[in-house]
């Protein structure tokens, strides 16, 4: 009977805690518009100023073309230590034409979304990939002092 006391309080002075690190979090992360920002994009009639003071700068801006912007927002969950996924993810692309007038907009979600599988090749560098040892061994025997003739620093010889 003494020692389920001293558990018992144990447990319920640390109880809080653990359920406090199990707690889902919810991390919003990018492009968070103000409400009713993006309702006011009206195609034909807006150019690029008037789309940066509306909804802010662009997350991204299309490589190749720069006359697509891309907006992106991502809402991540988490549970406790486990690895946060993505819960949802939202792109809106603005296209712009040569005068830089607002020309379509889209929208993407998370089902839209696909993955891509990374290459694995490698690509094969010039020379010789060297061990720790062979650095170091290879390194043996040329150390020399520096040679100093006169003062360092001192100006050189020259002229008069």
């Amino acid at each position: 009977m003494r020692r389920t006391v001293p558990i018992l309080l144990i447990g319920a002075v640390f109880s809080p805690f653990v359920l406090a690190g199990c707690a889902s979090n919810e991390q919003l992360r990018g492009f968070a518009p103000t409400p009713g920002s993006v309702e006011k994009l009206e195609v034909n009639t807006q150019g690029r100023d008037d789309v940066v003071r509306l909804i802010g700068s662009p997350s991204a801006v299309a490589t190749f073309n720069p006359n697509i912007w891309y907006y992106i927002s991502e809402k991540q969950e988490g549970f406790g230590p486990m690895k946060p996924w993505i819960a949802d993810q939202e792109v809106i692309q603005l296209t712009f034409n040569d005068g830089g007038r607002l020309q379509n907009i889209k929208k993407y979600d998370k089902a839209d979304g696909r993955d891509i599988t990374m290459v694995s090749r490698i690509t094969p560098t010039a020379g010789k990939g060297l061990t720790v040892l062979e650095q170091i061994m290879g390194n043996v025997g040329r150390f020399s002092t520096p040679k100093q003739s006169g003062s360092p620093g001192a100006p050189t010889g020259g002229g008069i």
